[in-house]
């Protein structure tokens, strides 16, 4: 039964790689969108999908310029704050593309934290759940049916 409530992106990642997931309407089995893997700077690859949607397409992003700065970070960790800040970036290509309606993201404690603190106030607003999982070693197919039950019949806004 369609709701109509219009497309829903799920961010499934942790800090070495992450998928979006896009489901059609509540009850639909999602749909990898695009996989994003990061790189050594920080940046991040992406696989499937256009390479316009991507973070900053491939693109060193998060340095100062950029309103981020790596403070007393370990240099794991900054690398970790770069890859979340080009996830983010993303999410607001997808949600100015007006690719998604409502957002869920699904990441370990630590990790699940600094993407909804680095969430601009567009994104806040559509974030419908969040969940601290680590699904991020999950083949594609189980990634999907875990993902579907997340995805529900959202109230109006």
């Amino acid at each position: 039964m369609a709701t109509g409530q219009g497309n829903t992106w799920v961010l499934v990642a942790d800090a070495h790689h992450a998928r979006i997931l896009e489901v059609g309407d509540a009850g639909l089995m999602p749909r990898l969108r695009m996989t994003l893997h990061a790189r050594p700077d920080g940046s991040a690859a992406i696989e499937g999908g256009r390479p316009d949607e991507a973070a900053g397409h491939g693109a060193k992003t998060g340095g100062p310029e950029h309103g981020w700065t790596t403070g007393d970070y370990t240099p794991g960790e900054a690398e970790e704050h770069r890859f979340v800040h080009e996830l983010i970036r993303g999410l607001e290509h997808g949600l100015a593309d007006t690719h998604f309606h409502h957002l869920v993201i699904v990441a370990p404690p630590k990790l699940l934290g600094m993407l909804r603190d680095g969430l601009t106030h567009e994104l806040a607003q559509r974030l419908r759940a969040s969940t601290h999982k680590d699904w991020g070693h999950l083949p594609d197919g189980e990634l999907a049916s875990h993902v579907r039950s997340l995805v529900e019949i959202w109230p109006q806004r």
